[in-house]
């Protein structure tokens, strides 16, 4: 899995001027990204529709999504789509059946919709994360776009002093 990239006012690292100039012109264009189109792909099925129209309506309030996230919120909304129809098969069927091997004895096996939905859950839960659109994602978000508070001398100097006293 890659690592995050870190805005350059976050970025600890010693970078040179001419990395921070070259990240910064890379924050600047990606944040200038025109809005996402409320329309769905085509080819999206109605249930996965239904999602996209409601995570656009969401998303555009927060301001998070661009028409460069088009490509994962339609997979983000397949995969809910499946997960719920495989989940639904799940509801409509047993978690587990019986199965008749080749000797004639029976074994239970796991219903194979619950292989499907899991593979829908985790698909759904990677671009969902890589959407913002996890609590999780949000709060990194959050941090990101929050000015650094700053610092008060005066406690400063008497954290310093008591210190020094070996008072706390």
């Amino acid at each position: 899995m890659a690592r995050q990239v870190v805005p350059i006012d976050k970025n600890k690292k010693h970078l040179t001027t001419a990395e921070k100039e070259r990240r910064g012109a890379a924050e600047k264009v990606m944040g200038e990204a025109p809005p996402i189109k409320t329309a769905p792909p085509t080819w999206l099925d109605a249930e996965a529709k239904k999602e996209w129209r409601r995570l656009i309506k969401e998303c555009k309030n927060m301001g998070i999504l661009s028409t460069l996230d088009m490509g994962a919120l339609a997979i983000c909304c397949d995969a809910y789509s499946k997960y719920k129809a495989a989940t639904e098969k799940i509801n409509d069927t047993t978690l587990v059946a019986a199965h008749t091997n080749k000797f004639g004895a029976k074994n239970l096996v796991i219903n194979p919709f619950v292989m499907v939905a899991q593979k829908y859950s985790d698909t759904y839960k990677k671009y969902a994360t890589d959407l913002g659109l996890t609590p999780a994602a949000r709060m990194r978000m959050t941090t990101i776009n929050t000015p650094e508070p700053e610092k008060d001398e005066l406690i400063d100097f008497i954290k310093r002093r008591n210190r020094v006293r070996g008072t706390s």
